[in-house]
């Protein structure tokens, strides 16, 4: 077999069965020219058995390899790094591939100068792929991240001969197409983000400095809805005050590589850190100890940005009395039980600084 053109890279963990359909969907492409790397990353024995079986029914088209380092991070750079292909598509090990997928972002890419990255559409499928939920996904879920990547493209500002910052958006990774050169060019996956969450943005922001981005206007993947049992297994990766400290880290990483270069990059990253401020505020409020600490996360984040209105909507109601806080900031109940002993002043005053 000579060197394929596209590497669809997939990650195992713990998919089990659900494997079969997105390999299946991998080894259905329409284009045809293409190898699937799977990647082990201390995956649960009935994953690496569903992985194994493929490898040996499909020697031609699929590699099975391993990543000892838990997290998605580290997990991806393997593909990426193991990859022989030209391109590199990725496809999470329990999402599905449109069978025109890579045929389509093949053809794009090569067919608009300046690229770096396609991406498309997506449906959401209930766990048994039987259900969709929602059809054609264009837009980046949920709603914090969509205002994040508002605030992020003022990173890179339109000039006289280019659209950058207009096209600048976060895809859902299975719909994710580039050269394999350009992800390496970047450094790939920055490790410091393992296991999981904000990886994907951070390299998606590093990949634009290489070039535009373009999303095909149709669903070329199917995005299953997690079941409640899949959401332990994150949950004991990292509970809340750890997601918090997560997202602090994210946001110095994204300062190290695009801060400190002016006023006006400075006021970006101010908007930012106001409005994740703003956002996990609510975690704390939920809880009746949590008051005093969410109010102070409202008050650095007008601090940060005066004009924003809906911090200021969120302060007025945080200084209602607490009873009046399940109806007016829509929580199901409040929690009655201690804040973990993590969540304190000295948390909320160090997180999302701007350090020169």
């Amino acid at each position: 077999m000579g060197v394929p053109e596209v590497s669809i890279v997939i990650t195992l963990y713990r998919e089990g069965d659900l494997l079969r359909e997105s390999v299946d969907s991998a080894l259905a492409q329409t284009f045809e020219d293409c190898e699937i790397v799977l990647v082990d990353n201390n995956a649960d024995p009935a994953t690496q058995a569903v992985a194994k079986d493929f490898e040996a029914r499909f020697p031609r088209s699929v590699r099975l390899v391993h990543e000892s380092v838990q997290g998605a991070c580290s997990a991806r750079n393997r593909g990426i790094a193991e990859s022989r292909g030209r391109f590199v598509a990725f496809l999470d090990g329990d999402d599905l591939a449109d069978p025109q997928r890579i045929s389509l972002q093949r053809e794009r890419f090569l067919n608009t100068p300046g690229l770096s990255l396609v991406s498309g559409w997506y449906d959401r499928v209930s766990m048994d792929n039987k259900q969709v939920v929602r059809k054609d996904v264009s837009v980046t879920e949920p709603v914090i991240w969509l205002e994040t990547q508002k605030v992020l493209k003022d990173l890179f500002p339109v000039g006289p001969k280019s659209g950058v910052g207009e096209t600048l958006h976060f895809p859902l990774t299975s719909t994710t197409f580039f050269e394999r050169e350009t992800a390496l060019a970047v450094g790939g996956f920055d490790t410091r983000l393992n296991p999981r969450w904000f990886e994907d943005i951070e390299f998606y922001l590093r990949m634009y400095t290489k070039g535009e981005f373009f999303k095909i206007p149709r669903s070329l993947a199917r995005y299953r809805i997690a079941t409640p049992e899949m959401m332990e297994v994150k949950r004991r990766q990292m509970d809340w005050v750890g997601f918090l400290l997560h997202m602090d880290r994210f946001f110095r990483i994204l300062w190290e590589n695009f801060g400190k270069s002016s006023k006006e990059v400075t006021r970006i990253f101010q908007k930012l850190a106001a409005l994740w401020l703003r956002h996990e505020s609510l975690t704390f409020l939920r809880y009746q100890e949590g008051k005093d600490l969410g109010v102070r996360m409202l008050d650095r984040s007008l601090k940060f940005d005066p004009v924003a209105i809906e911090s200021w909507k969120l302060r007025l109601k945080a200084g209602l009395p607490h009873g009046f806080y399940p109806r007016m900031f829509w929580f199901d109940d409040l929690i009655s039980g201690p804040l973990p002993p993590e969540a304190t002043r000295g948390l909320v005053d160090s997180i999302f600084q701007l350090k020169v």
